[in-house]
């Protein structure tokens, strides 16, 4: 955990940092009270899937736009109102009172999500630029231990107070009043700006070929998200007790390995560090595979610890095209992982539908071998 002491000992880095833990805490603690939302309009689980889709409508709907405000704005002053915006936004799905006005409201929090994550991940690459740091990878693992504690207190929270209003209200006034001792840390940082006939004409490929490796491991990690449990109840046939371990082992090693993740970067290289990681992850499916309880959820920890820091990594080498602006390489990058996450657990379930759910496991561990050949292919190529 050497990315953890890095963050705490530096302040002007903990800030940057720190603000993916407040993206993952409203969201952890959105997808919380999906369920409370769902019975207050009175809409089936299925109606509920239907409106959540609007929030990805939302998020690629922003897409282009914020590379644009970003570049007028600068990005550490973009992330800073993108972040209170997201914190308004946040009380639309709770404020709806019938099926459309809960489909705007998700479609307004996309778009804010989307405006403030691609905002975030610019102004990390731009501190890597600008500081000569490895961060990206330490501060995706703040995403992660937001989120897990989130989840956790979030819903300790939402069974004890039974106001969904007074517990978000908190959480935002709370994040804002942080915000304020921290965002001179940022709030000033301009972000890296590269004329746009340099962009159009030399970094689609090579932007292409990251955004691929991106698409991979997102699509796998929605996958595991949606159907990890599904999988280890009625494959493995698991106690309905433990079926959640699976999902908890393999964000438990995202964690673990984001915070590790930038040393690692910074020694071995990008293309070397994903070649590694897809190596692992591909080891970490084979043992899913085996109709194991244990091997399964040591195979979940496994893939989570390949896949902790790809994501990271392809952020950072998107940021660092020859002749791509960082804004444009990071919603690029942004635009193909939202499609894998939410192609991912769709595919698995119609592969599921046509063979078994066994199958579609398999079908993804081929899949992630993508990411490791071409990775494998990078590296070699340059060396």
């Amino acid at each position: 955990m050497i990315s953890i002491k890095f963050f705490f000992r530096n302040k002007k880095y903990f800030a940057s940092a720190f603000l993916y833990s407040c993206f993952s805490l409203i969201f952890s603690t959105w997808v919380t009270y999906i369920p409370h939302i769902a019975e207050k309009i009175g809409i089936t689980e299925g109606r509920i899937g239907k409106a959540i889709f609007f929030i990805a409508l939302g998020a690629f709907f922003m897409i282009r736009i914020c590379r644009h405000l970003i570049d007028r704005i600068g990005v550490g002053r973009y992330t800073y109102f993108a972040l209170l915006i997201y914190c308004i936004c946040f009380f639309g799905p709770f404020l709806a009172f019938n099926y459309v006005s809960l489909c705007i409201s998700l479609f307004i929090f996309g778009a804010a999500g989307s405006s403030y994550g691609i905002s975030l991940n610019s102004l990390t690459a731009t501190i890597e630029q600008e500081e000569g740091v490895y961060i990206m990878s330490g501060s995706h693992g703040f995403w992660s231990l937001g989120g897990m504690i989130g989840s956790a207190i979030g819903s300790f929270i939402a069974a004890s107070v039974h106001n969904p209003l007074l517990h978000i209200s908190v959480l935002v006034i709370l994040i804002q009043i942080i915000q304020l001792r921290f965002k001179s840390q940022y709030f000033f940082r301009k972000g890296k700006h590269t004329p746009k006939e340099k962009h159009e004409h030399n970094g689609i490929m090579p932007l292409f070929i990251i955004a691929l490796v991106g698409l991979v491991v997102m699509v796998s990690e929605g996958a595991i998200a949606d159907w990890s449990a599904l999988y280890l109840k009625k494959i493995i046939l698991l106690n309905i007790k433990y079926i959640g371990f699976g999902y908890s082992a393999f964000s438990l090693a995202m964690m673990i390995g984001r915070f590790t993740g930038d040393s690692l970067s910074k020694k071995l290289g990008s293309w070397q560090l994903i070649t590694y990681s897809s190596l692992i992850a591909i080891m970490g499916f084979l043992l899913v595979l085996i109709l194991n309880p244990f091997f399964a959820i040591a195979g979940f920890f496994t893939v989570g610890l390949g896949f902790s820091v790809i994501v990271p990594e392809v952020y950072r080498l998107a940021s660092n095209v020859d002749g791509v602006k960082t804004a444009d390489g990071v919603s690029f990058i942004a635009a193909t992982t939202n499609i894998g996450f939410l192609v991912g657990p769709a595919l698995l379930g119609f592969i599921a539908e046509l063979r078994s759910l066994h199958m579609s496991f398999i079908v993804l561990t081929c899949w992630v071998s993508l990411a490791f050949f071409i990775a494998f292919w990078k590296y070699k190529r340059k060396n």
